[in-house]
């Protein structure tokens, strides 16, 4: 019987066709899967057909959308994905506000190999946790709540 190992689904929300095929390159002898698209509505309906554990976007758009208005839409999903976000510029203000915001990290570009496959792993695995502690512990609360 061989053995199934789930994919781990990374979602690339960037304008830059560069940023996806490095992070394809990165990523391409891991267990990750990668789904590349160049904007946050694409992303949000990828979100709607396409479960995935990580999502690593952009911290600007044309347009004015930004990683701000994606982790908004994640933060309402039942089961929402961890959110990196990149950029080029990073100075203690912005690291505060996207950690106060609620997303996981924040990845400076030019992007390191190590440190993207680093925070996708802790990312996913941080997420995966909580899920598991959050189900674990349901059945408490239901069984005192009965009494």
């Amino acid at each position: 019987m061989a053995n199934h190992v789930p994919a781990i689904t990374v979602l690339s929300v960037s304008p830059s066709r560069r940023d996806h095929e490095y992070l394809a390159s990165i990523l391409g002898q891991s267990v990750w899967r990668l789904f590349c698209v160049s904007s946050c509505a694409e992303g949000w309906r990828l979100l709607h057909q396409t479960p995935v554990s990580v999502i690593l976007t952009e911290r600007s758009f044309p347009g004015g959308l930004g990683w701000r208005d994606l982790l908004e839409e994640v933060s309402a999903m039942q089961v929402a994905p961890p959110v990196v976000v990149t950029t080029r510029g990073v100075d203690d203000a912005l690291w505060r506000e996207v950690l106060e915001a609620g997303a996981f990290d924040l990845l400076m570009k030019p992007l390191d190999p190590d440190e993207v496959r680093r925070v996708i792993s802790l990312s996913w695995r941080s997420a995966r946790d909580a899920r598991s502690l959050k189900a674990a512990c349901r059945p408490r609360a239901l069984a005192s709540a009965a009494v």
